[in-house]
């Protein structure tokens, strides 16, 4: 029983880590300085479209082509 427990743990803690380094890579994306033409010291703009495309994709499909065709329609010309 305790090799179950011992191997749920480690399960757990990978998939902790997991979402820890996804966690801390966003925010080292939204704190990095955007390069030229956009502001560089704005990096709230960084949030707000993660936000924006987190929570309304229907908004990013209206800007961006790609997000409003099927995914075998982006990859075959």
């Amino acid at each position: 029983m305790t090799t179950f427990w011992l191997i749920l743990q480690w399960i757990l803690m990978t998939a902790g880590l997991f979402c820890t380094l996804i966690g801390l890579l966003t925010v080292f994306y939204w704190l990095k300085p955007a390069k030229a033409p956009a502001d560089p010291s704005n990096s709230i703009n960084n949030v707000v479209s993660w936000w924006i495309g987190l929570t309304r994709p229907d908004i990013l499909a209206r800007t961006y082509q790609l997000l409003r065709n099927d995914v075998m329609d982006n990859i075959d010309p």
